[in-house]
């Protein structure tokens, strides 16, 4: 058998598909990056990141970080909002195509964009990949391409997948009330969408308004997101909207790690990282965080040549929290307005939930503390002012 081309290729380039060229090439295996679109791309996202996940990596990423909020607001239609300080500023606000961007730099890996993958042929020692109208071949194939991988439904991974959807557009921050109210906060609006919620997140020029479903289902987001940013005074008038499927974690069929789950991850040669793996909170979306710890989990099964133990590893590092956030979800969008009462007014309850946020917590063990926070909480009496954290 010839030589192959690469010893990985990864199909994506995103923050997953970069982290996973960045551990690999720094393992000292040839790496290529192939991704659909032409480089740098927009991508609708958050762009919220915990400052402790870019303290992984052994470089500076101040030049990519739009801004750091010292302030976070929970918010519900009708009721008054709830208002916490984040001291030292633990998340970075950045916008995708510059992060993913300078991430993939970084990596030194090779990068062929504007070349899409459309076919996947698992051999016994080698993977070949047809991108670009042609074969390339490797050792090993990374599918980080996104929620609706190719990778995967080639390789007829993740067959059981779940959907939900977001919408995102970038205001520009000119209006001084707007940058005095927003720039230096961000904002959850909770009870404006079923399954999800509205976010206001500031950067250095613009807001980067948004609203995310995590579940199935025909809704109207653009009319939904329209009307939540009227009612906090944000125009949308003019400025474009950017659409993306969202996948949502689904836990094993029973909630401890078993030799099946209800979606396969990997196979001999070949394995998912990031929303290509559904690796997204179901809870608040996130999944940055999840796709950047995939890729390491994703290079060290590499590089060790055996991709056995790579489901079992991403189930205790990532999938065991986000079953329990899923949990969690299940709870608070069945019943959002009690949920946000007794749940997000609890001071205790909600520095919690800022806790995963910053990354300074993990949604496991979660439940046991909430309950014991909310029943003291009530019987001490519910406040019926807004609740301030500082």
């Amino acid at each position: 058998m010839r030589r192959v081309d690469f010893d990985v290729i990864v199909a994506g380039a995103g923050a997953g598909g970069a982290a996973a060229a960045y551990y690999l090439t720094k393992a000292g295996l040839k790496t290529v990056v192939v991704d659909k679109a032409q480089l740098p791309r927009y991508k609708a996202c958050g762009g919220a990141i915990p400052r402790t996940v870019l303290e992984r990596f052994p470089f500076a990423m101040d030049g990519v970080i739009q801004a750091e909020p010292d302030k976070v607001r929970y918010d519900f239609p009708g009721r008054s909002p709830v208002d916490l300080s984040l001291p030292g500023r633990p998340v970075a606000m950045v916008m995708r195509q510059e992060f993913d961007a300078f991430f993939l730099a970084q990596s030194g890996a090779e990068v062929l964009d504007g070349t899409a993958v459309t076919g996947v042929l698992e051999e016994e020692a080698q993977v070949r990949v047809e991108a670009g109208g042609r074969i390339w071949t490797a050792r090993y194939l990374v599918g980080a391409d996104g929620a609706a991988s190719t990778v995967a439904r080639r390789l007829g991974l993740r067959q059981k997948r779940r959907l939900g959807g977001t919408l995102e557009a970038e205001v520009p921050l000119e209006d001084a009330r707007l940058r005095a109210e927003h720039g230096s906060r961000a904002t959850f609006s909770f009870g404006v969408v079923p399954w999800g919620y509205a976010w206001v997140f500031p950067k250095k020029d613009h807001l980067s308004v948004g609203i995310g479903r995590f579940r199935p289902g025909k809704i109207d987001l653009r009319s939904a997101l329209e009307r939540e940013m009227e009612r906090l005074g944000i125009p949308l008038e003019g400025v474009p909207m950017h659409g993306h499927p969202l996948p949502s974690y689904q836990a094993p069929v029973w909630p401890f790690w078993s030799n099946s789950s209800q979606e396969r991850l990997s196979t001999r040669r070949c394995l998912l990282v990031g929303d290509a793996a559904g690796l997204v909170d179901p809870f608040i979306g996130e999944g940055i965080r999840h796709a950047m710890t995939s890729a390491r989990l994703a290079a060290e099964a590499i590089v060790r040549d055996d991709l056995s133990g790579y489901e079992r590893a991403v189930w205790q590092e990532i999938g065991h929290d986000l079953a329990t956030s899923g949990l969690l979800a299940d709870v608070y969008y069945h019943l959002p307005g009690l949920c946000f009462e007794i749940g997000v007014r609890n001071p205790a309850v909600i520095q919690q939930f800022v806790d995963v946020l910053t990354g300074r917590s993990r949604h496991q063990g979660i439940g046991r503390r909430l309950l014991a926070v909310t029943a003291r909480w009530v019987l001490k009496g519910m406040p019926s002012q807004q609740t301030r954290i500082e």
